[in-house]
């Protein structure tokens, strides 16, 4: 046989453990549907093997495409003995093509049949799956491709050095899992964050999820379209917003009513492109907070069961900011290359593959995610007390090895792998406190550093207060 027949029968058989149990039948699933199942006898890169190449590139963002291939099979080639000594196993430039070839929607389709195939998630709030919205952009190369469709960011002196992507995500907290993400060009009219916010949630079920939302996510219309759908939000509210106050809680919150206009989807466009207007109104409860050390604010939510109570609902919406961990997951360790920081997020010069790339990143960390949840809940564990970081690396050690292995002895050493994982607790637990809003280098609106400034202790539970005031007092807050 020769070496190119024996890669090639290699190639159709691939199969990147620990994470095939998890992906290979969706794979093999989503290519048959797409009509990519198929490839010229005798190729090395056939489909099969490019998703998981392309899943590779997004977990050793430290190598180029020809070592990462390497890395897939390596333990192939030393351990089962099966590739040729040869060092490079495909002709330059022959991977850039393939990936153009099989295109993006391979990926898309990927990554929602992964969020298809979740278990139930937990309900983790009095019967609700708590879910968080928020946005985020990643850096790729600057090439003129890129530039064209992304864009630049403005800079103080022209442009920013590389051209970014717009990302807006759907996590679910307990589990810290992506259900849903959109992207766009980083400038341009329908590229902010509430417009691809509102992409997500056509597409999404929302019966049963409870939506945290940061003040710059409000929006009339999309908190409209949540309860439409069935779901339910707690969206920190603007100082502009004004709702008009019902009715004083037990609880110290308030029943309240805000009203807007909406298009009506009733009603077509006309021949210029106008669109009908119709006015809604919502029934809200709002709840007045103050926390030592920062302005209060108010938090907005159409949870109205009085079982519920105002002070259950805003230590809860703390849960918040476990997005901006799983995005510091993705961004600064997933995608490290050298001392938690890479050159830029994605790797890829042209917009077809940083787009295929921007889904292989979200499936693969699913995966992660997905290895964590199981590890905690065979030896009850936290799932967002495990460390992304070493699980990572374990998985990164034991690929090569589990790919190599026979089918019997592998089962025992995924129940290893996972055993691995659940110990992976972290020593340094998201902790209850504050740090003071001051920078190193004098460059904002923030003091100057020095030695005084220490971490202090901070204990939300203790420190928040619902504030109850009279309703005259309160009408003439709003309106102030």
């Amino acid at each position: 046989m020769t070496i190119a027949a024996a890669l090639a029968n290699l190639a159709e058989t691939f199969s990147l453990a620990p994470l095939d149990t998890l992906l290979q039948p969706l794979i093999d699933e989503t290519l048959k549907e797409q009509g990519k199942d198929t490839s010229r006898k005798g190729t090395v890169l056939v489909p099969r093997l490019l998703v998981w190449l392309v899943l590779v590139l997004t977990l050793r963002r430290d190598l180029n495409y020809d070592k990462a291939l390497n890395w897939m099979v390596s333990g192939l080639r030393w351990l089962a003995g099966l590739l040729p000594a040869q060092s490079k196993l495909v002709s330059d430039g022959a991977i850039s093509h393939a990936r153009v070839k099989l295109g993006v929607a391979v990926f898309r389709a990927l990554f929602v049949k992964q969020v298809s195939a979740f278990e139930p998630l937990p309900a983790d709030f009095h019967g609700r799956v708590s879910v968080a919205f928020d946005g985020s952009t990643g850096t790729m190369p600057d090439s003129a491709a890129n530039q064209a469709v992304f864009g630049k960011p403005s800079a103080r002196q022209g442009q920013a050095a590389f051209p970014q992507v717009r990302l807006m995500t759907v996590l679910a907290v307990a589990q810290r899992r992506l259900l849903e993400l959109a992207w766009a060009p980083y400038r341009g009219k329908g590229t902010g964050e509430r417009a691809l916010m509102a992409e997500i949630l056509a597409r999404l079920v929302c019966k049963g999820l409870l939506f945290l939302l940061d003040a710059g996510l409000y929006s009339f219309d999309r908190l409209w379209q949540i309860q439409h759908q069935q779901g339910e939000f707690i969206v920190k509210t603007p100082l502009h917003v004004k709702p008009k106050l019902r009715q004083r809680l037990p609880d110290g919150s308030w029943l309240a009513t805000i009203q807007s206009q909406i298009v009506d989807p009733a009603v077509p466009a006309t021949a210029k492109g106008r669109r009908h207007w119709k006015t809604e109104t919502l029934t809200v409860r709002v709840i007045h907070i103050a926390i030592p050390g920062f302005r209060p604010f108010w938090l907005m939510t159409n949870l109205l069961d009085p079982t519920i109570t105002a002070r259950a609902i805003a230590l809860h919406y703390h849960q918040r900011w476990d997005i901006e961990i799983a995005y510091d997951e993705i961004k600064t360790h997933q995608c490290a290359t050298l001392r938690g920081q890479s050159p830029t997020t994605f790797r890829s010069k042209l917009p077809d593959l940083v787009q295929q790339e921007i889904y292989a990143l979200a499936i693969t960390y699913n995966a992660v995610r997905t290895l964590i949840c199981q590890a905690a809940h065979q030896h009850a564990q936290d799932p967002r007390l495990i460390s992304f970081l070493d699980t990572l690396q374990h998985i990164l050690d034991a690929a090569p090895i589990l790919t190599a292995a026979p089918p019997d002895p592998r089962a025992g050493q995924r129940a290893h792998l996972l055993a691995l994982i659940a110990d992976c607790r972290l020593d340094r637990p998201r902790r209850p406190r504050r740090n003071p809003r001051v920078v190193k280098v004098k460059m904002s609106k923030f003091a100057r550093k020095n030695a005084n400034h220490k971490s202090q202790t901070r204990d939300i539970a203790q420190d928040l207060n619902i504030l109850e005031i009279a309703m005259g007092e309160l009408a003439d807050a709003l309106a102030a």
